[in-house]
């Protein structure tokens, strides 16, 4: 979920995703003749969004609504122009935080055009100056009550661990990574038995997946390898699941009997920051 450049492509509905990672404009916004877009850009100017648009989607939609966030100076001013280089694309600019009453002047202006049959996207290139101006919540609340008479899809992107739960249940799809941190403490709170022998043994269970020559071995096998080790077969067995429940490792489905783990899906930077995070708490 982090780790990938390009995101899902996003369907009808709210999604959140994560700052970075590329995604596509849904291609199917090509075959609308009504769309209306409003785009929050916090990076892109409005010629960048604009050439973006037209590469990878085509022709203009019914309706433009832009709106700048200057993240440099903090204030919830706002002003308006509708410069010749934009033709009918009504334009605002904005500082950060950004106030609710700017995020809903910004959507009444994209719904003004009368439509018999309304298509929504928007756009957020960042919620931290929505989150900021505590707008975020508004404007995807919104968002759902249009949802249940018009086509809406949302596009939202946030920073590893800037969304809090709640948040992220207002979305349909959220393709965020959870910071290494917040997995440790779930895990905790849900498996203590799997946390804690992740504690005592997450040194051993690295080694005994870096030296393993398998790709789909048994805890009992990996263990059989370690030379100098506190641990058992079993207790082995139980770090693996944890490690399988931090998304380090996956288990192997195509077995029976015991428990088989899939070495190919190993990520040995998750672990070393499982390790680091395991290797602070010991010292706190």
């Amino acid at each position: 979920m982090g780790d990938s450049s390009t995101s899902t492509v996003a369907g009808p509905g709210l999604h959140l995703r994560e700052t970075g990672v590329e995604t596509p404009l849904p291609p199917e916004l090509t075959r609308s003749q009504s769309v209306d877009v409003v785009a929050m850009l916090t990076e892109m100017t409005p010629d960048e969004w604009l050439d973006r648009w037209r590469r990878e989607v085509g022709p203009d939609p019914a309706g433009h609504t832009i709106l700048t966030v200057d993240e440099t100076t903090r204030s919830t001013a706002a002003t308006t122009s509708n410069g010749p280089s934009f033709g009918g694309i009504s334009l605002t600019t904005t500082t950060a935080p950004v106030a609710p009453d700017v995020v809903a002047d910004t959507l009444e202006t994209a719904l003004t055009r009368p439509a018999p049959e309304r298509e929504l996207f928007v756009w957020v290139e960042s919620l931290t100056p929505l989150s900021a101006g505590e707008s975020t919540v508004p404007l995807l609340q919104t968002l759902r009550k249009l949802g249940e008479s018009a086509t809406v899809t949302a596009v939202c992107h946030a920073e590893t661990g800037s969304v809090d739960t709640a948040i992220a249940e207002l979305f349909d799809s959220v393709e965020v990574s959870e910071p290494v941190s917040a997995r440790i403490e779930r895990l905790r709170a849900e498996n203590p038995t799997n946390f804690g022998y992740l504690r005592r043994h997450w040194r051993d269970t690295k080694q005994a997946i870096e030296q393993s020559t398998r790709s789909y071995p048994q805890a009992r096998q990996l263990h059989a390898d370690l030379e100098e080790t506190e641990t058992t077969p079993q207790s082995l067995g139980v770090a693996l699941q944890a490690l399988v429940e931090l998304d380090v490792i996956e288990l192997w489905s195509d077995t029976v009997g015991s428990n088989r783990y899939n070495l190919t899906t190993y990520d040995a930077e998750l672990l070393d920051a499982v390790g680091e995070s395991l290797a602070n708490a010991e010292t706190e």
